[in-house]
């Protein structure tokens, strides 16, 4: 089953808390040998957001909410989702569009400018909340279902004529009365060679489920996705 998840990165930025639509964070990049690794905890690269979600503490680790003074659920990433993508098969590649700092997008953008090094991501990360009308609360909709809270792989290499990495040359404005700017990436990424991590997903509130992602030889990895 394709997961096709195009998120509000808008209301990711500023919180409409009429417009319950689905929001989705980045909250690990690193790879490509880049020179520091963008962290949620980094000034430089730290994007803080208030996110919609209120219900019990989440089950991803790496998104955890804290009330900022005023009380209101904030998150720390690296970026703020526009859209997730995956085909559904073990080998078939996952994309992510997102916006991220400026920081974050001149060290891709350097990247660019050379022969990469290498295309290993070593750590990514996502999470992504949506509305369950039916039952009235907000609940994770995807994430890495690991013991970490990652996966890692590389780039796609698009048939070994180009790497699947793009950088928005120009910034955004997040909103028309807000003088801050970010910058939209989008990258494909495919597992590496034998390993395999759990996709946890959920269709609504108590509809949760896990796919496997990456392929393995032999019969740990059976028991790796089962853990």
């Amino acid at each position: 089953m394709a997961i096709d998840l195009p998120c509000d990165w808008k209301s990711g930025f500023v919180m409409d808390p009429s417009n319950k639509q689905r929001c989705g964070y980045l909250t690990a990049f690193n790879g490509l040998d880049l020179g520091t690794e963008p962290t949620k905890d980094a000034d430089d690269y730290k994007i803080s957001v208030f996110t919609p979600f209120n219900a019990e503490a989440p089950e991803y680790k790496e998104a955890t909410p804290a009330p900022n003074d005023d009380g209101l659920p904030i998150v720390n990433c690296i970026g703020v989702i526009d859209h997730f993508s995956w085909g559904g098969g073990a080998g078939d590649p996952i994309s992510i569009s997102a916006y991220v700092s400026t920081e974050f997008a001149n060290q891709l953008k350097a990247k660019q400018k050379t022969t990469l090094s290498t295309t290993a991501i070593k750590k990514l990360g996502w999470w992504i909340v949506n509305y369950d009308v039916e039952n009235k609360a907000w609940f994770e909709e995807a994430f890495p279902k690991t013991a970490d809270g990652f996966v890692a792989g590389q780039l796609n290499a698009n048939g070994g004529k180009s790497v699947a990495l793009q950088v928005a040359e120009e910034p955004t404005l997040i909103s028309p009365n807000i003088d801050v700017q970010v910058f939209q990436i989008y990258f494909e990424i495919v597992p590496g060679a034998n390993a395999t991590y759990g996709l946890r997903f959920a269709q609504a509130k108590t509809k949760p489920f896990v796919k496997g992602w990456g392929l393995q030889v032999g019969s740990i990895a059976k028991a790796k996705l089962a853990g």
